[in-house]
């Protein structure tokens, strides 16, 4: 899978977050988005957030409140980045789908990627021109990076450019990767990898670690 930021996604051209935020909620253009019939919008500050956190795609939970991480996973994971200096003026969480997948099942047709990559992800990204992303999960970092393997590739920073701005990404796992190792002999390395890389993005942020 390519990178979001390879030059064949050409994204459309918004005057405002409210004009995007509104054509993103009446998208229909893919089977996913017809599903549900229901876009889960991205929270916290749609201004100039100096950290995107980039998750992968609703789950029942979000698409029942509207909101993305409300569920046990987004409590893990809300409640991490709360130790850690996040909150909703400096950060903003979105996910590289906006609808929840038929089944929840990560999709895999090109026009569902494109239009998320081309249309939604990619033009909010250039729209709140952040600092830095921070990636949760495989998926968000192949959707994003075009990469493999969230094990070898957490906690290491990449660079990429949006609006000509070069910006750091960091990926970790995904807070349902997290609890679903709580009882096997992987779990204090996974759990002190999230919360390590979600300091070292706060961190480098400048939030109050």
């Amino acid at each position: 899978m390519e990178s979001i930021f390879d030059k064949k996604y050409i994204p459309r051209t918004f005057t405002s977050y409210s004009e995007f935020a509104n054509s993103k909620s009446a998208c229909r253009i893919c089977s996913v988005g017809n599903v549900y019939n229901q876009v889960v919008q991205s929270w916290g500050n749609k201004v100039n957030p100096k950290v995107v956190i980039v998750g992968e795609a609703p789950g029942q939970d979000e698409l029942e409140q509207g909101i993305p991480f409300v569920g046990k996973c987004g409590k893990l994971l809300r409640a991490t980045l709360k130790k850690y200096g996040f909150n909703e003026t400096n950060c903003l969480i979105t996910n590289t789908i906006p609808c929840r997948p038929e089944n929840n099942q990560f999709p895999s047709d090109e026009k569902i990627i494109h239009t998320c990559k081309n249309i939604w992800l990619k033009n909010e990204l250039i729209l709140l021109n952040p600092d830095y992303l921070l990636l949760i999960g495989a998926k968000s970092l192949k959707f994003l990076l075009g990469m493999e393997g969230i094990s070898k590739s957490r906690g290491i920073w990449y660079k990429r450019k949006i609006n000509n701005k070069s910006i750091k990404l960091m990926a970790t796992f995904h807070p349902s990767y997290v609890l679903r190792v709580q009882y096997s002999v992987d779990k204090k390395y996974v759990l002190t990898s999230f919360e390590t890389d979600i300091m070292s993005v706060g961190k480098e942020a400048g939030f109050n670690v």
